[in-house]
Order: C-alpha cells, then sequence, then structure tokens
C-alpha cells in the first residue's frame, strides 16, 4: 500500500509573503554589516605575524559569532510566527516594522561592545537591544494568535498559550544579565550568549513540540 502523499504546506497570503521578504532582506543586510565591522589585520612590521594579529581579534570574532547567532535566533522566531499566520491586517504589518527596526541596530550595539569593550553602557545596549527585539517577537505572536486573530486553525490553543508563556519566561530570563550589566558586565555579556545558545539548543530540540507538550503537563 503505497503511503499517502504529504498535506501541502499552507501557503501565506500575498501581503504577508511582503512582510517576510522585507525581514529576509533585512536580516541578511543586518547579517552582512557584522562581518563589515571586522577590520583586515595588515602585517606592518618584519616581526609582526598574521597569525599573532588574527588571534588578538578574537574579542571581535566572538562579537561577530554573537551577533550572527543573535540575528539567526530572531530570524527563526521571525518565520514561526509568520509560517502560523493565515491571514495579515495593518497592526501586524506594524508590528512587523518595529520588530526589524530593533533587528538592524544588532550591527550597532555588537560594534559598540567592540570598540568600547565590555563596560556597563554598552552591555546595557547590548541587552536592551536583545530585550526590546525579542519583546516584539512575542508582541508579533501574541497579537496574532490570541483567540486565533490571525493564525486560524494552524495553530493550537494550547501550543499558542504555551509559546505565549515560555516568551515571557525568556523575557524575564533577560533581565538577568541587564541587572548585571550595573556590577560585572563582563558576565553579562556571557550570559547573554548563554541565553541565546539555550535558545538555539531549544529550538533543535522541538521548540513548538516541547511547548505543547510543557503547556499540557500544566493542566493536570
Amino acid at each position: 500500500m503505497e503511503p499517502a502523499p504529504p498535506e501541502p504546506r499552507p501557503t501565506l497570503p500575498v501581503g504577508a509573503q511582503r512582510l517576510t521578504a522585507l525581514a529576509d532582506g533585512v536580516f541578511a543586510i543586518a547579517m552582512t554589516l557584522l562581518v563589515l565591522e571586522l577590520a583586515v589585520p595588515v602585517v606592518t612590521a618584519e616581526d609582526e605575524s598574521l597569525g599573532e594579529l588574527l588571534l588578538e581579534m578574537w574579542p571581535e570574532f566572538l562579537m561577530y559569532a554573537l551577533g550572527f547567532l543573535v540575528l539567526g535566533v530572531y530570524w527563526i522566531i521571525h518565520h514561526m510566527i509568520f509560517d502560523s499566520v493565515e491571514r495579515y491586517d495593518t497592526t501586524l504589518a506594524w508590528l512587523n516594522i518595529v520588530y526589524l527596526m530593533f533587528a538592524a541596530l544588532i550591527p550597532f550595539v555588537t560594534a559598540l561592545v567592540v570598540q568600547n569593550g565590555a563596560m556597563t553602557a554598552t552591555a546595557l545596549a547590548f541587552g536592551l537591544n536583545l530585550l526590546a527585539l525579542f519583546a516584539m517577537g512575542w508582541a508579533l505572536w501574541t497579537y496574532a494568535t490570541t483567540r486565533g486573530r490571525l493564525t486560524g486553525d494552524r495553530v493550537e490553543p494550547d501550543l499558542a498559550q504555551g509559546a505565549r508563556t515560555m516568551g515571557l519566561a525568556y523575557l524575564g530570563a533577560l533581565l538577568v544579565p541587564l541587572v548585571l550589566a550595573f556590577f560585572v558586565p563582563q558576565v553579562s555579556m556571557v550570559v547573554y550568549a548563554a541565553i541565546v545558545v539555550a535558545f538555539i539548543g531549544f529550538t533543535v530540540a522541538g521548540r513548538w513540540e516541547t511547548v505543547a507538550v510543557w503547556r499540557r503537563s500544566l493542566r493536570r
């Protein structure tokens, strides 16, 4: 007996496709700007080694990796949201614009840390940008999924509510390094990186399925 053909994936309405196309362009440009911030080392003396110059750039490479992964995380969040959208409206479009406004700031706050080091002001700027971007992603999801406003039957109510609750948990987690920035900004940057890596691990493990199961377990 031949297996049944897979169900066709729901397509986005034309207007929503334009919103995701804009987002893809903004994220692509922002990711490209990150690498342009890396100054190419030049050997200027006979006793200098290009390898040593590259090793001295390790903080810049670390911040490049962190900034790139941050953008990757938020790009995935954006696509997770819009993969669930059945229709769109002007409010969703403006929420999307504000979300992308903060996404486009990531290269700036990353360069701020690279050029000035991990100090209270730079750690706060970086963290506030992450917090604002995640908050806008949570707002997009909440607006689209509340009572199935824009998602219809594409998202189960348990899944929608579970993701909203987990989003609040991540927003709370981002407040921790913001407080640490006032006292130990270097540790604050490490915590930002740990949160990003944890989120990547969560998505790889199956974020939506985990959220749904977690939400249902709370009802028992």
